[in-house]
């Protein structure tokens, strides 16, 4: 082309495999290899949260999840090890500005007076009444109520009232729990579930003692949010058997299990 010779060039390739690289070239390799795989299975760990470090998709389960989390996540581990969860520890009730945010709690209940500083006065009915209203679900489905027996007996009746009640009361051994659920311990076991109405809602009112929100079910356990548990808003880890019920606590006596349908 214009008078001008291009040159030729041969280029050959040829393929050499590897070498073979011998135990010894591998092994001081392995301290690099172990510390790299310690580093991803770490990062992809949420520590001692566990499973409940994901919120719940139910929205009274997220309130609930919410509250525990505002009170810096106090976990009580019933029956051995569940999933990494430990016990530990969180904000004191009298610590502002939490004391006041109890005062919220008993609001909902008409007690805008009493707050977390306030002695004596359990509040952990409070907590409920007031995730329940957090959440949307109505003052006639659920009566707000400082006690745990008020508002129970309150749902008993309403359920044997109307063909569709937004909540059913169960006894423990016939119902597994779900997120947004109640699960409630009582001075006596569900002596009420086979009583005439008149009597049930008396055993109810006078027997429950507290009820925690549940925000999961996974692992073999029901993770459960109460208030005034450890002088905090806490999440307890109940047990379950292989049907997803409550399996028998020791120091507990189950009393109903509430389920949510609203």
């Amino acid at each position: 082309m214009n008078g001008v010779d291009i040159p030729f060039v041969d280029v050959r390739v040829r393929w050499q495999p590897l070498p073979r690289r011998s135990s010894h070239t591998i092994g001081p390799r392995l301290p690099a290899i172990l510390l790299l795989a310690l580093l991803v299975a770490a990062c992809g760990s949420t520590g001692g949260g566990g499973a409940s470090e994901r919120p719940p998709t139910d929205r009274t389960a997220y309130v609930a999840w919410q509250e525990w989390s505002r009170f810096g996540r106090s976990t009580v581990v019933h029956g051995g090890s569940a999933n990494g969860h430990v016990n530990r520890s969180g904000i004191n009730e009298r610590s502002e500005p939490l004391s006041s945010r109890i005062g919220d709690y008993w609001g909902s209940c008409g007690h805008a007076g009493w707050n977390g500083r306030t002695s004596s006065r359990p509040w952990s009915g409070a907590f409920v009444s007031w995730v329940m209203g957090q959440s949307g679900v109505s003052a006639r489905d659920f009566s707000p109520a400082g006690r745990h027996g008020q508002y129970l007996s309150s749902l008993y009746d309403r359920q044997h009232a109307t063909r569709s009640p937004g909540f059913v009361l169960h006894a423990p051994n016939e119902y597994a729990p779900k997120p947004g659920d109640l699960v409630c311990t009582g001075t006596a076991g569900p002596t009420w579930r086979n009583a005439d109405p008149r009597t049930a809602h008396r055993r109810i009112d006078s027997t429950a003692s507290h009820c925690d929100v549940v925000t999961s079910v996974r692992g073999g356990y029901v993770q459960a949010v109460g208030g005034n548990v450890k002088d905090s808003v806490t999440m307890s880890l109940y047990p379950v058997d292989s049907r997803g019920r409550l399996a028998p606590l020791a120091g507990k006596t189950w009393f109903v299990v509430v389920e949510k349908r609203v």
